[in-house]
């Protein structure tokens, strides 16, 4: 009997299985989808942390290559800028970022009310051209 119910149960597995295999596969990315900019911060708030090192998560709803332009705007006229040109894959993020100098990072830490980061994306779907851009500008949050 129990080598019965195996066979029966091992042909219903494969059965199944196969019936899985033959069954037309959704494409992951629908192609009706308009392509979409995210912007994430590293740890999920607003606003960004006084550090050495700052960035953010750049993701798109489609396959894109992106130009991702950051500027740190400081009062008296300070300026850092970067760019940052790649591919990004459908549903991921990619984590563009400056890293600062020691008499910049001081001079941050002592006018993080009055600094921004202005982070400018522009992204171009790579199956039919279409550009999108986004700008976003974030304020900085005491570094504790």
């Amino acid at each position: 009997m129990n080598k019965v119910r195996n066979l029966v149960a091992g042909l219903l597995i494969a059965v199944v299985g196969v019936g899985l295999v033959a069954a037309p596969v959704a494409p992951a990315v629908a192609a009706d989808r308009p392509l979409d900019v995210r912007f994430f911060t590293p740890d999920g708030k607003q606003r960004l942390k006084v550090k050495r090192k700052i960035g953010i998560g750049v993701g798109c709803t489609r396959n894109c290559a992106v130009v991702v332009d950051m500027k740190l705007i400081m009062p008296n006229t300070k300026v850092i800028k970067g760019r940052v040109k790649g591919g990004i894959k459908a549903f991921t993020a990619k984590s563009p970022y400056i890293i600062l100098n020691g008499p910049a990072l001081r001079y941050l830490k002592l006018t993080y009310p009055r600094s921004r980061f202005s982070v400018k994306v522009t992204a171009t779907d790579i199956s039919n051209n279409k550009k999108v851009v986004k700008t976003r500008v974030y304020r900085f949050r005491a570094w504790s």
